[in-house]
């Protein structure tokens, strides 16, 4: 979309196209495809996965195969936090405490109905990429805090939350998701698979980074994160990529907070630790044989300026 950004740079041949919200952007893609005759169109962000999953008759009259994970209607509840919150208890799958809100009337019996103030709760917007508008509703003191806060995590109390959004008073707004704190490890589980069955998952411990990036991890091959993700690839009946984000709960049991029906951005570690899933992706979708592969369990990632491994 950048004329000016890096693509131009690095891809083999860059065409500048309409932002993915964009009516036409999926035509622009399909063009392009024609035009430079593509084998494989991976759909990466939420909007390109879900229109073309509706429009694979179009990628497969030209014979350009998709990598996307799941139908339409299965994407739109993937990439929804309070959809997918709801599916998950319909499927009996487990998931964190949570309460969907869209008025503020009902923001502070959501959080005590959750246990604030002796637990902390966390707001999220029900669609939002890397964190984005997240707060952590806390009780305790944060005087302290001000300056060293993570970005990622921002913390008030109930009232000055419900302060901010004061006017919108009387008014309904984008749906909130109201969850319980994950105070524990979070992990970040990347998988490939296959009409709903894990070929591969990897989990990694992101031991620091942002809400949406791991700047220093290790691979741990927990099987719990590894079963929960399973459960869900399942219930979504998933195929290719898919991340999901994970945090250990109070009790100490992993718990989804983010579902990325997409590679995240650690496919280069998994690759690093011996399963290159992305390319996986590529053969899969033209119907070549998923090689067998050998995680390497505690790998260490550093991200500086290039990614470094031990």
């Amino acid at each position: 979309m950048n004329p000016v950004g890096i693509g131009p740079h690095i891809a083999d041949v860059f065409f500048q196209v309409p932002p993915r919200k964009d009516p036409n952007y999926i035509n622009a893609i399909l063009d392009i495809c024609q035009r430079e005759n593509i084998d494989v169109y991976y759909a990466l962000g939420e909007e390109e996965a879900i229109a073309a999953s509706t429009n694979r008759t179009a990628f497969d009259a030209i014979g350009t195969k998709v990598i996307t994970p799941g139908t339409p209607e299965m994407l739109i509840i993937a990439t929804n936090k309070s959809l997918w919150h709801d599916y998950f208890d319909k499927k009996n799958i487990p998931h964190a405490k949570y309460r969907n809100v869209d008025t503020i009337d009902i923001i502070r019996k959501a959080a005590y109905e959750m246990g604030y103030p002796e637990y902390d709760i966390f707001f999220k917007p029900a669609v939002s990429k890397g964190g984005r508008g997240a707060t952590i509703i806390t009780a305790k003191d944060i005087s302290q805090e001000y300056y060293s806060t993570i970005a990622s995590e921002p913390k008030m109390s109930l009232e000055s939350f419900i302060e901010m959004l004061s006017p919108l008073t009387g008014k309904t707004f984008m749906p909130l998701l109201a969850m319980e704190y994950l105070p524990g490890t979070a992990y970040s589980v990347d998988v490939l698979s296959q009409n709903g069955e894990i070929l591969y998952a990897i989990p990694k411990i992101r031991l620091s980074g942002s809400a949406s990036n791991t700047v220093n991890g290790q691979v741990d091959l927990n099987q719990e994160t590894i079963d929960l993700a399973a459960m869900a690839c399942k219930a979504f009946n998933f195929s290719f990529l898919q991340n999901y984000e994970m945090k250990i709960n109070s009790i100490g049991k992993p718990m989804i907070y983010d579902i990325n029906p997409r590679g995240g951005a650690s496919v280069a570690f998994c690759a690093e630790a011996g399963a290159n899933i992305a390319y996986f992706a590529v053969k899969m979708a033209i119907g070549e044989k998923i090689p067998d592969a050998n995680i390497k369990n505690k790998l260490k990632m550093l991200r500086f300026y290039d990614e470094y491994y031990e």
